[in-house]
């Protein structure tokens, strides 16, 4: 199954954001994201299914996302 990250900006919103996810049903854990990033904290959320089902989750109660250009991490 393809785990999609979605970049959060703090190690708070990424427990919050989990928590909340996971109340809804999805499969959502926290990663650390590998390498230098230039903005954020260094965490994420992935998700096995439905990602943009899952933003629009994150953003309606209000969880801080950051823009995610691809690459590892």
């Amino acid at each position: 199954m393809k785990q999609e990250r979605i970049l959060v900006s703090s190690i708070t919103y990424a427990i919050k954001g989990r928590d909340l996810l996971r109340s809804m049903g999805y499969k959502a854990y926290i990663e650390r994201s590998k390498g230098q990033l230039e903005h954020g904290c260094g965490y994420s959320i992935y998700v096995t299914h439905d990602t943009e089902g899952a933003k629009r989750i994150l953003e309606k109660h209000h969880i801080k996302m950051l823009p995610y250009g691809g690459g590892d991490l």
